[in-house]
């Protein structure tokens, strides 16, 4: 039996939820598809730390202030009026997140204070979600939704848009063994990313999706790319996405991701090839170096290499550091008297790894690094902002023993994707906003990206472009 509703909603992520409930309060009748069959079905929203931020800055700053960050972290690349519509709305989202019952709270990290939904997730390697801030936020929305008289049906996975005179209709959905069409005055898109589908990671992404760490629930299969794409719209540059450098053991050890994180350690040690060369500026941060490494032919050519006193000190200032979480999770560190010693752990040449090591350490005590090829910048610390000035102070490579790290690429969700306008309706190939077709989440691209994976905090920026679509269909509603 086929099914008829003023809104579709693909996807009950943070983004769905927002843009469903947001519609419902505004009189549409509202039908939610989900995938996950389960009540607590898996979604990046779900499993995430609960980070509130705009770009690493307080969401309830001045527009002008958060504007200045996305085009800081972006490096410009961010569309301007998506920018300016994130900026300006966000205040409003975060005030509506608190109506609709999320906790937050604005707690100290790493010396500054950030806001998380609570309760908030333990500092521990491997996954901590059930019962903290993100997964009872779902589950408050979707408990809402219900009382508004929406539908969230689970275990319907929408594969194809319905379209008619130019016009997006509805979707057509298959539910087990069923197949159905959902009639839809408009259809929102949010089902996340395609950092799950391997054929895309490979197609915008990197040459070998399957060398990358899956920082995420795994449930981003790009569905909502493949049929906005089928249907004509345009897609914006979809080759960034936010992650971070874990070890090498992630790919098969579950219990070391998504934490802990390389970031800062790297942004303190040296990260070299299998030529035991320097072959990228350790300071550009961990999305911009795993970015840079799926971009690469060989995703696993890097390795950190540092030592003890490198270890006692940046290694222990990440959120949950590698030292001492790395090896208690089950993680290698690889440990030698000397650097012909650990050059043989590794497997790269003795003498360009002695070579590599004491330019490196000539620079640093110079103060030369930009004269090293690559460069050599100060260190990111792990969640700071491109323009921070906390930064990772650089140490020689000198106190025994030494240590080395092999790293991989850790992909939490996808930065690029479906183009949509500032009220969030997709684009059309022609360029004209695509009827009563609208897109949120990380489905979406447009804001953040970038040569170095800007990244504008996607927790918040998909609970905002859901509630953006919601407030131009919800005007739609009430004209009609």
């Amino acid at each position: 039996m086929n099914m008829e509703t003023d809104l579709a909603v693909v996807g009950a992520g943070i983004a769905g939820l927002t843009a469903a409930n947001r519609a419902a309060q505004q009189g549409a009748r509202v039908l939610v598809l989900e995938a996950g069959e389960d009540e607590h079905y898996a979604c990046n929203s779900r499993i995430a730390t609960g980070a509130l931020n705009v770009a690493h800055t307080d969401p309830h700053s001045d527009p002008a202030v958060l504007r200045q960050a996305i085009e800081v972290d972006t490096e410009g690349h961010a569309t301007p009026a998506l920018a300016d519509a994130l900026a300006g709305t966000v205040g409003r989202v975060m005030a509506w997140l608190r109506q609709e019952g999320a906790r937050m709270i604005n707690m100290p990290i790493q010396g500054t204070n950030r806001w998380r939904l609570a309760p908030p997730r333990t500092w521990s390697a491997g996954l901590d979600w059930q019962g903290r801030g993100p997964d009872v936020l779902l589950q408050t929305l979707a408990a809402n939704l219900g009382k508004r008289g929406g539908t969230l049906l689970r275990g319907a996975r929408a594969h194809e848009l319905r379209l008619a005179g130019g016009r997006c209709t509805g979707v057509a959905v298959r539910q087990g063994a069923r197949a159905f069409d959902v009639k839809a005055g408009s259809t929102v898109l949010a089902d996340g990313g395609f950092q799950g589908n391997s054929q895309f990671v490979q197609r915008f992404i990197s040459p070998r999706p399957e060398c990358l760490t899956q920082r995420s629930a795994g449930t981003g299969r790009g569905d909502a790319l493949m049929m906005a794409e089928a249907a004509g719209a345009r897609l914006t540059d979809a080759r960034s996405f936010y992650g971070h450098l874990l070890a090498r053991d992630s790919l098969h050890k579950p219990g070391l991701w998504p934490y802990p994180t390389m970031d800062t350690l790297v942004g303190g040690a040296i990260m070299v090839d299998r030529a035991g060369r320097r072959f990228l500026d350790e300071g550009l941060g961990g999305i911009a170096l795993s970015n840079a490494l799926a971009w690469s032919p060989d995703p696993l050519a890097a390795t950190a290499v540092f030592d003890q006193a490198i270890w006692d000190s940046t290694g222990r200032t990440e959120l949950v550091p590698p030292n001492p979480q790395l090896v208690a999770a089950g993680g290698t560190l690889l440990q030698a008297p000397d650097l012909a010693a650990l050059a043989a752990l590794i497997g790269v040449p003795a003498g360009n790894l002695q070579d590599t090591v004491a330019s490196y350490n000539r620079a640093v005590l110079a103060s030369a690094g930009a004269e090293l090829v690559p460069r050599r910048t100060l260190g990111r610390m792990f969640g700071e902002s491109r323009g921070s000035s906390r930064r990772v102070g650089l140490m020689p490579i000198a106190q025994p023993p030494f240590y080395a790290v092999a790293l991989a690429a850790g992909i939490s969700y996808t930065m690029g994707g479906i183009e949509i306008d500032a009220q969030a309706r997709v684009i059309a190939r022609d360029g004209a906003p695509f009827p009563s077709l609208f897109a949120a989440g990380a489905c979406t691209g447009g804001i953040e990206g970038g040569p170095l994976g800007g990244y504008v905090g996607g927790f918040l920026k998909s609970a905002t472009l859901g509630y953006i679509a919601a407030e131009t269909i919800g005007a739609k509603v009430a004209i009609a």
